[in-house]
């Protein structure tokens, strides 16, 4: 709606002398106007923030603000903003120059659904209102909405409805006087042919040139000056014009095209596009067999996307234009592998693992750090800077400043609360750092990968090696492995797990075998290996936990700060079992039995069941105890990580469920935390780190390790397997005693479904 507001007025300025046209423009803009043509957000936030609380904004102001917090990718208070919208459009403002307004209350929305990856949720959405409004809406409004509508189904791999979409923008009529539409329709059909990875339709589209908006645009330009909000639209067009020809193969044009997006200063500033360019020239230079050429762009793109945290998770990103960021750390990671640099690679590894926990907080704004009582304005601070730095256009100088007082931001934050500066800026230690934490007695495996290709890291204190694999149809076997350990509720002698084992032994192991010459593996999984059981691989004659201790870790850096940690002397053990959850049918009389027989091995522990196993128990007590034992229902939500959660009884207005996003709040000193009757499922597997969910919402609380299980088991085998758990570990360390756990179980109960569910996550030592 604001552009066809502006093309309004333009088709006036087009036809008066320019310098009148602008102070014109200036005694009859509305509040708020100029800074948004100019691309200044951050100004309309300080501009009209202050006066939202106090319900002082008109629903023109309004407007503003919301646009300015959906460009700045602040979706909390966008939400805000458009239901307060609603609320005055309710009241009676409901148009602004004949415009109606609810229509921009619903495109906000349906891009901020777009933005955060609810694809079917936007589609969904601006279907029901175009279908609602049909004829009613305006031509801007139209168009607007179907291309968002068309991204949305293109996204969820709708191919035929967002054809028909585009079929649908084409029918509009863009004659005069609504030519300075054409440039926003043919954005919007090259946005979901890109989506579609249709790329020759879209370069087709985006070569469409409205004479009537270049010259309009030319005039407003010099009316307004060139450092605004129509710099700011022609780049994302010039950038889809110069992609599109790269992916057709036009690599001459697309490169003369990005080399001169490059070259503009003010391409700089717009980090939504200039990593997106700088890994392409990268892609276009190692094509041309310039290694090193292409890892000084690849590298120039890690640091603007490391800079701009939250500038990524926008609508640029999801058109298909690049995939995610994820395929850059690839590309940098085979890179420096083919050129036998492997300590490096493994380091950007590391770097790649931090950036998709950075993604996952990036909008959680209710992260609390722990016992730091001026941690939070630090935070406050960088995040601040970051927004300023990643929307403004300043000049070189004012760069270089916004860039120094982040570095000095995140540096302070560092000294206050290492473990949070961890989550929200994006640091790997060195190679040489992370072997220096191992034992001589230990061996790290980390996989890192992207679509069909799969990096094992082999690292010990003396050496790091990597090795390529294939990953194509490793997220099937995996899941059909697990499928085929349920055949025991069946048959408890079925093996048809045996050969899917020896399958994903022989592609995951075998390669790097040497990795099992000392007696402690620890291994960082990515992607569908984080719901693997690897203790439960065969080789043909042992399984892998016949031969070697294991545990697992998140990432390799996390050592550093498990290793510095101190556990609890005060109490011994916290058992919480059986939670009263107000529904027989959620009873766990077995989960009860377990926890009263690790009492009778450990006398000193205390023991809270039924209604006293709440979760202002657990946040108020957990930080007095060594081990911490959970007998509870758990729900794990790959898809939805930081909404996993532990179901304890509730407790006045408190529902009782402790979800992984709770934990970022909560302080622990536990050595242990055992999370038994609790199910990790295998949904959807997202890019990056992947499972966050409660084991690293545990190791971020204060805990040092933790023991949890990838499907629930019969009540007699875990509380077997967790008996003998805490007896051996009375004598010996963590991982220790559950691998002797686990062979003991395996004899009495042979399949590997009874045994290999459980997983050490975190120090096993």
């Amino acid at each position: 709606m604001r552009r066809a507001l502006l093309r309004i007025a333009l088709l006036a300025i087009a036809v008066m002398n320019s310098a009148c046209a602008a102070g014109i423009y200036h005694a009859i803009a509305p509040e708020g106007d100029e800074n948004n043509l100019k691309a200044r957000y951050e100004e309309n936030i300080a501009l009209f923030e202050p006066r939202f609380e106090n319900n002082a904004l008109t629903n023109t102001n309004l407007m503003y603000l919301c646009e300015a917090y959906s460009k700045t990718k602040r979706f909390t208070r966008l939400s805000s903003c458009l239901d307060r919208m609603e609320e005055r459009y309710n009241m009676g403002e409901k148009t602004y120059f004949n415009f109606d307004l609810y229509d921009f209350v619903v495109l906000g929305r349906t891009k901020a659904k777009i933005d955060l990856g609810d694809y079917a949720g936007a589609a969904a959405y601006s279907q029901a209102y175009l279908d609602q409004k049909k004829s009613d809406l305006s031509r801007y409004a139209q168009v607007q909405l179907l291309s968002f509508n068309g991204l949305a189904k293109a996204l969820t791999g709708d191919a035929t409805g967002a054809r028909a979409v585009v079929e649908q923008m084409e029918s509009i009529y863009l004659g005069y006087p609504f030519n300075l539409l054409q440039q926003d329709r043919d954005e919007g059909e090259a946005r979901i042919y890109m989506a579609l990875n249709d790329y020759a339709k879209a370069y087709e589209v985006m070569q469409r040139v409205s004479g009537f908006s270049v010259f309009t645009i030319a005039v407003a330009e010099t009316a307004f000056g060139s450092t605004g909000w129509f710099v700011f639209r022609e780049l994302p067009n010039k950038f889809m014009k110069a992609k599109a020809a790269y992916a057709i193969g036009r690599t001459e044009e697309a490169r003369k095209s990005y080399d001169e997006l490059l070259a503009n200063e003010r391409t700089r500033a717009n980090g939504e596009i200039l990593w997106q360019l700088l890994y392409d020239r990268g892609r276009m230079a190692e094509a041309e067999g310039k290694g090193e050429v292409a890892l000084r762009f690849y590298l120039q793109s890690i640091e603007v996307v490391e800079q701009q945290r939250k500038s990524i998770s926008s609508e640029t990103s999801k058109i298909g234009f690049v995939g995610n960021k994820q395929a850059l750390y690839t590309a940098v990671v085979d890179l420096l592998v083919r050129q036998g640099q492997f300590g490096k690679a493994f380091e950007y590894v590391e770097r790649a693992k931090s950036r998709a926990l950075v993604d996952l907080l990036a909008e959680r704004q209710n992260i609390v750090p722990q016992n730091q009582a001026n941690t939070a304005a630090t935070l406050q601070q960088l995040a601040s800077l970051e927004q300023r730095y990643r929307i403004l256009s300043p000049g070189v100088e004012e760069h270089r400043r916004l860039r120094s007082a982040m570095t000095d931001a995140a540096g302070d934050l560092r000294q206050k609360a290492p473990e949070l500066a961890s989550l929200v800026t994006v640091e790997a230690p060195a190679a040489a750092d992370i072997q220096a934490r191992l034992g001589t007695d230990e061996t790290l495996l980390e996989f890192y990968g992207q679509g069909d290709d799969l990096f094992v890291f082999t690292v010990t204190r003396d050496s790091t090696t990597a090795a390529k694999l294939n990953a194509k149809g490793l997220e099937d076997e995996v899941r059909a492995f697990r499928d085929s350990l349920r055949d025991v509720r069946a048959d408890a002698r079925a093996e048809t797990w045996k050969p899917l084992s020896r399958q994903l032994y022989d592609r995951l192991i075998a390669p790097v075998a040497n990795a099992l010459a000392k007696p402690r593996l620890i291994i960082v999984s990515h992607g569908a290996l984080h719901y693997l059981p690897w203790g439960a691989l065969f080789d043909g004659q042992q399984f892998l936990v016949d031969r070697v201790t294991l545990h697992q870790l998140p990432s390799a850096s996390v050592m550093q700060f498990l290793a510095a940690r101190k556990p609890a002397t005060a109490k011994d053990m916290l058992l919480l079992g059986n939670p009263d959850l107000g529904r027989p049918d959620m009873d766990l009389p077995g989960a009860e039995a377990e926890v009263r027989a690790i009492k009778g091995i450990w006398p000193n522990s205390t023991m809270l069941m039924r209604k006293s196993a709440t979760k202002g128990t657990l946040q108020k007590a957990g930080q007095l105890f060594k081990v911490i034992h959970v007998a509870a229902h758990g729900e794990f939500l790959s898809d939805q990580p930081l909404s996993s959660r532990l179901l304890l009884a509730p407790e006045g207005a408190d529902n009782g469920q402790l979800t992984a996003g709770d934990l970022y709040g909560m302080h622990l000193n536990a050595d242990l935390v055992t999370l038994s009757a609790c199910e990790t499922g295998m949904g959807k597997v997202l890019s990056g780190d992947d499972v966050v969910g409660l084991t690293r919402g545990f190791l971020y609380a204060g805990s040092n390790s933790i023991v949890a299980s990838l499907w629930p088991v019969s009540d007699d085998e875990t509380k077997f397997l967790m008996t003998s758990f805490y007896t051996n570990l009375k004598r010996m360390p963590k991982a220790n005693a559950l691998r002797q756990a686990q062979l003991e179980t395996k004899k009495k109960y042979p399949h590997p479904f009874f045994w290999s569910a459980f997983q050490l996550t975190g120090m096993g030592r």
